[in-house]
């Protein structure tokens, strides 16, 4: 009995373990359908934002109604302050890198030489 439970509580640990690792590394979609993709997002919004917070709230039960007093609830208000400030500092000092792996770059470029002969130039950038 003793061996069995040891036994069961080792497959729980191990069950337990195994359930939080990255069984395999996220993908990276390629370039180009990123591109195609992006054209079709709205870019950030800030009310967009703030309105999807107060409908989770309203989904957890948190209060999204005028005060009983009649006053306007300063939590919406703030959650709406809060949001616009974060999206105008990501809209004015956020830094994007983008780095790509040598050779994913190709090169060609056309020309002719001293001579008049036609060249094609072929090559990856690095």
């Amino acid at each position: 009995m003793g061996t069995q439970i040891s036994t069961t509580i080792k497959t729980i640990i191990d069950v337990l373990k195994n359930a939080f690792k990255n069984q395999q590394p996220p993908q990276t979609p390629p370039a180009p359908l990123i591109a195609i993709g992006s054209e079709f997002k709205p870019g950030l919004s800030a009310i967009d934002i703030a309105g999807q917070i107060i409908d989770k709230k309203k989904k957890y039960g948190i209060p999204t109604t005028p005060l009983p007093s009649g006053a306007p609830n300063i939590d919406l208000i703030m959650e709406t302050i809060r949001v616009e400030t974060i999206i105008e500092n990501l809209k004015k000092n956020a830094s994007i890198v983008v780095a790509t792996k040598p050779g994913d770059i190709q090169s060609v470029g056309y020309g002719t030489t001293i001579n008049n002969n036609f060249s094609t130039f072929k090559g990856y950038i690095t």
